[in-house]
């Protein structure tokens, strides 16, 4: 049973909670610092995978087990004397993926409070737990709105899409390896930054799986998060193991600070000595040439390297019709990956109708 008097500390009741908590989740621990500041000293995250009929399921169970509020459809706050725990959850078919967030006295005891959390939800627990992204984006203010998805990162893919790169595996590989944290994939649309992007997370969801059971993905396509707060406070305290900018074009042009603030040097002073070699920035743009990227991104030693993504030239789109699509007769001597693939999977449908109707 709930114990409400803890709630009543400092004039915060119960009511006036839920109020603040519906509008102000990002800032929950901060306004829950007032319950008890002693429980602000540490704090940890995990991605908790489940498997359930409904999401109904996890809340009866927080709720039978610790002193458990609900601040909307998706989200929580467990309130116990040892520990505070926020709960965001997103749900996909049978399954839930739980961002659990715990403040305490010590990360030992933030740590224990997440161990007994999973233990209270062991019967629901997923084996293999998937990738967990986090999508970022702006809501007209200065803090962010999130979105939670699960993805196996499984991709097809064809190495001769991308005839620029010598050895995909080879360059993953080594960027994952390397201590620089960031890479720029630039280059117009459709040339597959996106499939590359799903391949390299793909490979490094398997090499960060082998160590810890969850990959965790931040993502965002909206530029204008450069420009929120709550954007840098995102990338220095949550647990992630990635973060992927794509499209992202005006904030990291040349001479953008030119008549104004430049985002770039907040980014970059919030992520400099904070990112570390196991952890990623993957930024994907349309900029028509590298020359034209802040020099400040490409820097040796942060930036591992800017890749210019292309469209396929004429030998190039010859030796991917013979690796993949060898019935495709393309008479262009310029085609990028994302049309190459529709042209495909057009010819292909074509056929499947002529053959059904009796041509």
């Amino acid at each position: 049973m709930k114990d409400t008097n803890l709630l009543h500390i400092n004039s915060i009741n119960i009511s006036a909670l839920d109020s603040l908590l519906e509008y102000q989740r990002v800032y929950i621990n901060n306004i829950l610092g007032a319950i008890n500041p002693e429980l602000m000293r540490a704090r940890t995250n995990k991605i908790i995978n489940c498997k359930v009929e409904t999401p109904q399921q996890i809340w009866e169970t927080l709720e039978n087990a610790y002193n458990f509020y609900s601040t909307g459809n998706y989200a929580g706050v467990i309130i116990e004397e040892e520990f505070i725990v926020t709960v965001d959850w997103s749900f996909e078919s049978t399954t839930v993926g739980l961002n659990v967030s715990v403040t305490s006295k010590s990360i030992s005891k933030a740590n224990e409070a997440i161990a007994t959390i999973e233990q209270t939800l062991s019967e629901y627990l997923v084996e293999d737990a998937l990738a967990m992204y986090t999508i970022l984006m702006t809501n007209g203010s200065d803090k962010l709105t999130q979105t939670y998805y699960q993805d196996v990162n499984a991709v097809e893919f064809n190495h001769v899409a991308l005839p620029f790169i010598d050895d995909v595996d080879a360059y993953i590989e080594s960027y994952l390896n390397s201590h620089a944290p960031l890479l720029i994939l630039q280059g117009e649309a459709g040339t597959g930054k996106s499939t590359f992007v799903k391949k390299l997370l793909s490979v490094m969801q398997t090499k960060v799986m082998q160590k810890h059971n969850d990959f965790k993905v931040t993502y965002s396509f909206d530029e204008e998060i450069f420009f929120c707060n709550d954007f840098y406070a995102r990338i220095i305290y949550d647990d992630y193991d990635v973060l992927v900018l794509e499209d992202i074009n005006q904030v990291i042009l040349k001479n953008q600070d030119e008549g104004g603030i430049d985002p770039i040097n907040k980014f970059l002073s919030v992520t400099d000595g904070i990112i570390s070699k196991y952890k990623k920035i993957i930024i994907t743009t349309n900029i028509e040439s590298r020359q034209y990227i802040n020099p400040l991104l490409q820097r040796p030693g942060r930036c591992y390297d800017v890749i210019p993504f292309r469209s396929l030239e004429r030998e190039e789109i010859d030796d991917l019709c013979d690796s993949c699509a060898p019935e495709l007769n393309l008479q262009t001597e310029s085609i990028n990956v994302s049309e190459f693939y529709a042209r495909c999977n057009s010819e292909r449908n074509t056929k499947l109708i002529q053959t059904r109707v009796g041509f």
